[in-house]
């Protein structure tokens, strides 16, 4: 199965010099239901201007393409600036483990060996390949919102933080002078209250202090007095 939130009608290019190997791979895609707007090269000179016309979803690239590679095809895929979202996908004979896994190190999403591929295969290929870019994409956007919230915090940190500081500071300070002539009032209640909240945020800014210091372990503490 698909995940949900992908839609399974694909624009798929196949890179084989074997005309014979492109139509199997053009039936099993057909029979996988994954889409039938399937472009074919049979050297990396048409791939290019194929590349060239538009964005692939999933791009198959056969290893070895007479005097050329897939790992050079893949080169030229991955280095093409309207083909950020193709997802590559090498394809092997059973020999060819070892190429498969530098394949996979250079930035292939997967790879199929061709005396065993199927349409089960084929799907579950591409199924892998998805859920992997879709994890990938998930994994950046945290470390994004996360960088982004950070930068945040250092801004606050070092612009309000000080002043916060000194300003609760200066308050504490006065509510303990208001506290020794008024300890037997009423107000002697609210003050201590007060002071309560001071020291609340006084410990918020200590313990943001602390985790950002602990980010930048050679920086300066930014809120050190």
């Amino acid at each position: 199965m698909f995940p949900p939130q992908v839609d399974t009608t694909f624009r798929i290019l196949s890179i084989d010099d074997d005309p014979i190997d492109r139509m199997r791979i053009r039936t099993l895609c057909r029979k996988a239901g994954v889409g039938d707007d399937i472009d074919e090269a049979h050297n990396i000179t048409e791939m290019r201007a194929l590349l060239d016309e538009g964005g692939y979803d999933i791009v198959f690239i056969d290893y070895h393409l007479g005097l050329e590679t897939g790992r050079e095809a893949l080169d030229v895929l991955l280095q093409h600036e309207d083909q950020a979202n193709a997802i590559p996908i090498m394809v092997t004979s059973v020999t060819d483990h070892q190429v498969a896994i530098d394949a996979m190190r250079a930035g292939c999403s997967d790879y199929l060996v061709k005396e065993e591929m199927s349409v089960e295969t084929l799907r579950k290929s591409i199924v892998s390949s998805l859920e992997r870019r879709i994890l990938l994409s998930a994994v950046s956007e945290m470390r994004m919102a996360q960088t982004h919230m950070k930068r945040m915090v250092e801004r606050f940190s070092s612009t309000c933080g000080p002043e916060m500081r000194a300003v609760l500071g200066a308050m504490l300070r006065q509510i303990a002078e208001l506290k020794e002539d008024t300890a037997q009032t009423e107000l002697g209640g609210t003050l201590t209250a007060a002071s309560a909240g001071c020291s609340a945020l006084l410990e918020f800014l200590d313990d943001l202090d602390t985790a950002l210091h602990a980010a930048r372990p050679m920086g300066p503490r930014l809120f050190s007095v």
